[in-house]
């Protein structure tokens, strides 16, 4: 499945569970990456870029709508 380009820029909150810290990833870096580092903690967050392909095909529906 294909991503809508302009999906690929957006950014979405990843919340580390040892300390609540909030960063912002674009969709096309966790669909590259399997892990982020919590610049708050230093934790390993673990990612599915499944979640992501979830999450863009909504945003297409969602914009098919309006």
């Amino acid at each position: 499945m294909e991503i809508d380009r302009s999906l690929q820029d957006d950014e979405i909150g990843v919340v580390c569970t040892d300390c609540a810290y909030e960063t912002r990833k674009s969709v096309g870096w966790l669909r590259a990456h399997t892990q982020v580092e919590c610049p708050g903690c230093g934790a390993i967050i673990d990612v599915e870029s499944r979640n992501f392909r979830k999450i863009a095909s909504r945003g297409r529906a969602s914009d098919a709508g309006d």
